[in-house]
């Protein structure tokens, strides 16, 4: 017995800190994904990077083609996406699709590009006019209607994100299959130690410096990420879903250590009962 205790009991106390680690994530990544107003507002700052920029250029320059603009339609494609209107039209398309993709309703999902890009037909006219290029409101705005819409799922099936999503089933799943192993291991380890008390106070401990830890480092990496505080694209977004939900890994720090204080209070007696 004494030497199964001697191996037994580092390898149940890895396994105890492994649930930890994936119980931690799990109930982080569960609480991010199924924020869908989180996820879309984080991914609308790519609405303002050169990939989503370029992807707006070519929508303006083939429409703007079709309509007899010939050669000029690349270099006014360009000059089209690059204002700032168009930049917060291109910001709430990116935000319209991450809540498209959310919805849970079987069937087609279709966003309506030309809608969106409707309100920057004065900027657009305005910024026409300054090239040269003669042109009223309701030429660009037929031109803005030509943008064809995004169709972004044909057939029925689960949400991308969002709380009925596979994600968030996966990581209800993940978290579940967590719990139980850490009670389990914890429960084990509490059984086979020789002082049980001061086991399961070590191990709430552990549980505790876990949560704080894992919410430092994702602080830290939000930080990395976009070091700017939000004046970057693609980063500032990616730094906006790290850096969220932190309050859940602090809420399981904060309780694993009342519970180690009132394991600490009620003394040898209440525990010697495990």
């Amino acid at each position: 017995m004494h030497r199964w205790r001697r191996f037994g009991l580092p390898l149940v106390l890895w396994l105890f800190g492994l649930a930890t680690t994936v119980f931690l994530f799990s109930i982080w990544g569960r609480a991010v994904v199924i924020d869908s107003r989180l996820l879309s507002d984080a991914a609308a700052k790519a609405g303002y990077s050169e990939v989503v920029a370029t992807r707006v250029e070519s929508w303006f320059s083939r429409v703007l083609s079709d309509v007899g603009m010939g050669d000029d339609s690349a270099v006014l494609g360009a000059q089209i996406a690059a204002l700032p209107e168009v930049g917060s039209a291109s910001a709430a398309l990116v935000r319209e699709v991450v809540l498209a993709v959310a919805e849970p309703s079987a069937g087609l999902v279709v966003v309506d590009v030309a809608g969106i890009y409707a309100p920057t037909v004065p900027a657009i006219t305005s910024a026409l006019a300054s090239v040269g290029v003669a042109s009223d409101t309701a030429q660009v705005g037929a031109v803005v209607d030509a943008l064809d819409p995004l169709v972004l799922r044909t057939d029925p099936g689960p949400p991308l994100v969002g709380p009925q999503s596979q994600g968030a089933r996966s990581f209800t799943r993940a978290t579940l299959l967590a719990s139980l192993v850490m009670l389990a291991t914890g429960a084990s380890a509490v059984r086979m130690a020789d002082d049980r008390r001061l086991m399961l106070k070590s191990l709430l401990t552990r549980l505790a410096v876990s949560g704080l830890t894992f919410a430092v480092f994702f602080r830290l990496s939000a930080w990395v990420l976009d070091p700017g505080g939000g004046r970057a694209t693609v980063g500032g977004g990616l730094a906006d879903v790290v850096g969220s939900k932190l309050w859940i890994p602090l809420a399981v720090a904060l309780t694993a250590t009342a519970a180690r204080w009132l394991v600490h209070r009620r003394g040898e007696s209440g525990v010697e009962s495990l």
